[in-house]
């Protein structure tokens, strides 16, 4: 079955050069995998699959089988190799789909020996669970699940020194000591994030806006579908982001869209919290400033699939990608304001596993449905940091997902203003990027972002940091929250200028605020110590001011038990 990742982006959305309000709901980007729990999961793919009917699959193949090393041998992976499988394992496929009355259209290669398999019609939620049954008593393979859609996930006087001289800075709450931010200002003497490379898998980067001068490496675009691309090919090393509107009704295989939503200009949004130029007397700044972006494309229009979005991270990380050229920057971070719902799947645990073992640090958002975030994915994975959305009162934000597997909070905003967002880097066209702007959204894909920025901070001053390492300093530097407990919100709101002391050996940071990440047993729903109601879910409009509107150390002796 494919999982719909969405954007859900609550948010007030005004362009800041022309004061336009909007408040939106948009889709995001889809993508095969599932926002799940931190347990390992034995062979029960089910629990990840029968949720929605289905006709896209991800099947992953015995490493030294005869199907694996078709897909291995695959000039370029998204290549269809239907017609290259051993007779066996296609008569196999075959006749699981048979019984449902269905053709196997196509098998497309993907990394670690999976494959990406799309039938001519999708399967109910019982045939699903039939066909992932019948599949996994074969001979040869490990794993079925189904191809999970993927989407953007976002919504919805300082003592400070070292205040940059960008336009907007003042705007940038989030950024600064005060109104429980992120305190990167203070961090700056000491780090800002030279030499550090952040992969940023989203929509695609807007490579002409003034604010991403000289802070971009070459990326790659990893969604293998032309009419989600809007560029007329498959995966190329092109990662511009064409836009991401669509019109009512588009997108059936996703469900259809109820409605027109205009282009996120989600990727440009999240990389510029990052690493916005800084000091140019324009627009914003960034949390690790000197810290370079790998974009990676994998949302377009209608979102993703799982199976690209795994080339994605394999590449982002320094992997092998059949048919598409090394990545000379293999990314020390690895940021995904991305997600889908259900549990973790195998396949994608898997891909996360190798990335770590590559040396990246995986970032990921917590989600903003409003629910435990074990029940989202890549959030709920193991081996990756998960960012929970933080308020400019230090509350959870409303739409924020919760939780014992939400290691660290950030900034996200709350949609009840304009100038409660994040302000970040857009466009100000609708559809096909034309004019670079600037934009204020709400989120947890707005939050992890300055996770993302902070450990970059960290990795300039010590490259050899380990993410269990990263992801313990994080969680013994943080602010506390005022009003949420840290079952439901993690440690505390990510402290950059705290950590920054910690690895420096400035500052041991405080010890009692986490030490490790929760247990196995500890590891359930967890309701925060104060949700916000649902009054406050109402846009309204910023002040009339263009540049406030908005478009929408020490670690422990255990390391954290999600990094294993």
């Amino acid at each position: 079955m494919t999982t719909t990742l969405s954007r859900k982006r609550v948010l007030i959305i005004a362009i800041v050069s022309t004061v336009a309000v909007v408040s939106i709901i948009a889709a995001g980007l889809v993508y095969a995998g599932v926002f799940g729990n931190r347990s390992s999961s034995a062979k029960a793919s089910s629990s990840t699959a029968a949720n929605e009917p289905s006709d896209r699959f991800i099947v992953s193949y015995a490493e030294n089988s005869a199907a694996a090393k078709v897909i291995a041998s695959a000039k370029a992976y998204g290549e269809n190799v239907l017609e290259s499988l051993p007779s066996e394992d296609r008569q196999t496929l075959d006749n699981a789909a048979g019984k449902f009355s269905v053709k196997v259209e196509n098998v497309t290669a993907h990394s670690l020996s999976t494959a990406g398999v799309k039938l001519s019609d999708k399967l109910t939620v019982n045939q699903v669970k039939e066909f992932i049954s019948t599949l996994e008593a074969a001979n040869g393979i490990e794993s079925v699940e189904p191809d999970m859609h993927m989407t953007a996930v976002d919504n919805a006087s300082s003592e400070d020194s070292n205040v940059p001289d960008d336009q907007y800075f003042s705007k940038q709450w989030d950024m600064t000591s005060g109104s429980y931010g992120v305190n990167a200002t203070n961090a700056w003497s000491q780090s800002t994030g030279k030499g550090v490379t952040v992969a940023v898998i989203d929509t695609g980067i807007l490579s002409n806006h003034p604010d991403f001068e000289g802070q971009l490496l070459p990326g790659y675009d990893f969604i293998s579908d032309p009419a989600r691309a809007r560029d007329n090919d498959g995966y190329d090393a092109d990662p511009s982001d064409e836009g991401d509107w669509v019109e009512q009704g588009d997108c059936s295989s996703e469900g259809g869209a109820s409605k027109d939503q205009t282009s996120s200009w989600h990727g440009s949004h999240v990389a510029g919290t990052i690493a916005a130029r800084t000091n140019n007397k324009n627009g914003v700044a960034g949390v690790a400033p000197d810290a370079k972006i790998v974009p990676v494309r994998v949302l377009g229009r209608c979102g993703s699939t799982s199976a690209d979005t795994i080339d994605a991270v394999t590449w982002a990380s320094g992997g092998k990608v059949n048919g598409v050229p090394d990545n000379e920057n293999p990314a020390r971070i690895i940021n995904m304001s991305i997600g889908g719902t259900g549990s973790c799947p195998r396949f994608f645990q898997k891909t996360i596993d190798a990335a770590v073992a590559r040396g990246s640090i995986i970032v990921a958002a917590a989600g903003n449905d409003d629910q435990d975030v074990r029940n989202v994915a890549p959030a709920g994975c193991k081996n990756v940091i998960t960012v929970g959305a933080s308020t400019k009162t230090g509350a959870r934000s409303s739409f924020s997902n919760y939780g014992t597997g939400v290691d660290i909070s950030a900034p996200g905003g709350e949609i009840d203003a304009a100038e409660n967002g994040i302000l970040s880097l857009a466009d100000k066209s609708t559809k096909a990027p034309q004019d670079p702007d600037y934009a204020i959204m709400m989120g947890t894909s707005q939050a992890t972002p300055h996770v993302s920025g902070t450990v970059a901070l960290m990795l300039a001053l010590n490259p050899d940091l380990k993410a269990e390492e990263v992801v313990t300093i994080l969680q013994n530097t943080a602010t506390p929250m005022a009003e949420c407990d840290r079952k439901a919100c993690g440690a505390g709101i990510v402290n950059a200028a705290a950590a920054v002391d910690n690895v420096s050996g400035k500052s041991p940071g405080p010890s009692t605020t986490a030490s490790a990440s929760p247990s196995a047993s500890d590891k359930e729903s967890s309701s925060p110590s104060a949700s916000p109601s649902t009054s406050s879910r109402r846009s309204s409009t910023p002040s009339t001011s263009p540049s406030t509107s908005s478009r929408k150390s020490s670690t422990p002796s255990v390391p954290p038990r999600h990094f294993q």
